[in-house]
């Protein structure tokens, strides 16, 4: 299987994945975000559900305008990190919700998981993985976002039994990701 999605390249090893955003019943939710993709790695039971973004790198068009002061610019870049993290966090729980409405058994949860190629069970281990495509050479930024992503994130993972969450950058997740690529 080959994917891409925000300049990011998956090739599972097999076809153990899918895109909640596929599911028929999925779509006749409302209001309930979604990862981009999940893949099962049957051989160590481990559930990965994948967020995939292109985020370029931290500058913004008003860097360039002298017109614009710093503070403003300052103000203006905190606000994009915030909306980026409240938007990680929000797909990451609702997909939760999902997988939880799954393995409960639930009859909405029944009906996405009819949709899917392959069955967990309470002994998945569930993984989010956020990948960004990151252009700037300094990654700072990313692990400022991943440290507060995984503070805010940490009561969530400790209710629904996640094991790891985090978010890396494309390069960062080719080195520990054999099926993510360049």
């Amino acid at each position: 299987m080959h994917l891409v999605e925000s300049s990011i390249a998956l090739e599972f090893p097999d076809n153990n994945y899918f895109r909640i955003c596929d599911c028929n019943e999925y779509r006749r939710l409302n209001g309930i975000r979604e990862m981009d993709v999940c893949w099962y790695d049957k051989n160590g039971n481990k559930l990965f559900l994948i967020e995939l973004k292109d985020w370029g790198n931290a500058s913004i068009d008003e860097e360039n305008n002298d017109s614009i002061p710093k503070g403003v610019i300052d103000e203006k870049k905190k606000g994009i990190e915030n909306y980026r993290i409240r938007n990680l966090l929000e797909k990451s729980i609702d997909s939760m919700c999902i997988f939880s409405s799954i393995l409960l058994n639930r009859s909405c949860g029944r009906r996405v998981n009819s949709d899917i190629p392959f069955k967990i069970d309470l002994e998945t281990k569930i993984i989010l993985l956020s990948i960004v495509n990151w252009t700037d050479s300094d990654e700072s930024y990313i692990s400022n976002i991943n440290t507060s992503y995984k503070s805010k994130f940490n009561s969530y993972a400790k209710l629904f039994g996640v094991a790891e969450y985090f978010v890396l950058t494309k390069r960062l997740a080719i080195k520990h990701f054999s099926w993510v690529k360049n």
